[in-house]
């Protein structure tokens, strides 16, 4: 059978999602926890990776198995054996149909930044912004640039295996006493996307860069790259959505 489970991570210990040699990843410890359960080789199939520290209130994955429990015990089971930093929010039996990753038609990542005094106890889930107030105006004006279909190979970190072609529905900017929340909703985003946005929008709201650099960038196609990539421990993977 396959089981579908929405997951929240506080990312800071973890070098990412992925499985990787020697390095603590939120895949192995949810894979380790399963494993022990089934006493099967459970491989974990996710919505998309994360990068180190880099959290999430609302991933999804899927996994196979032939072990038969009640799919509302599976939350209760999992739960059990992970470590305090990953819990499962929910979990349900699923057709062989779905697929966590390729059934998924949007993405919603959302980026926290502060403006206010240093706060040594935010440090690691909002991004502490040492250099003042941004121009919130500035900011949302130049974000129409990225709604709709683009290459956004100037924005990201890609291969030749995969397109970077992408569709951003819409991106909304909120200020709240010196706090700012970037919030982003696409078809899908390539490794780094929403950090690169994101920071090019930070230096537009600092009047370092201005909209027409931004525009200028995303309409070279990967021919120039952005340099500006906002810290990790702000983004959130806040949902994923499917039919």
């Amino acid at each position: 059978m396959r089981i579908q489970c929405v997951v929240s991570y506080d990312g800071t210990k973890f070098y990412g999602w992925q499985k990787q040699p020697d390095k603590r990843s939120v895949q192995e410890v949810i894979e380790c926890a399963i494993n022990k359960i089934t006493g099967e080789h459970n491989v974990i199939h996710s919505s998309g990776r994360t990068d180190a520290k880099v959290h999430a209130h609302n991933q999804v994955f899927h996994f196979d198995t032939q072990k038969d429990i009640a799919f509302k015990q599976w939350k209760r089971a999992i739960n059990h054996f992970l470590p305090e930093d990953v819990y499962i929010k929910e979990s349900k039996w699923v057709g062989e149909e779905f697929h966590a990753r390729y059934s998924a038609i949007k993405k919603e990542y959302h980026y926290l930044l502060s403006t206010n005094e240093y706060n040594p106890f935010e440090r690691d889930y909002i991004y502490q912004y040492p250099y003042g107030k941004l121009d919130l105006e500035a900011m949302c004006d130049c974000a129409k640039i990225f709604v709709g279909t683009h290459d956004f190979a100037s924005f990201c970190v890609y291969d030749q295996l995969g397109t970077t072609i992408r569709t951003i529905y819409h991106i909304d900017i909120i200020e709240n006493d010196g706090y700012y929340t970037f919030k982003l909703v696409g078809d899908g985003f390539r490794r780094y996307m929403v950090r690169m946005i994101v920071g090019g929008l930070i230096q537009v709201g600092a009047h370092r860069r201005s909209k027409a650099f931004l525009a200028e960038l995303l309409e070279s196609k990967g021919e120039k790259k952005c340099l500006f990539k906002a810290e990790p421990q702000g983004l959130y993977l806040e949902h994923v959505y499917y039919e």
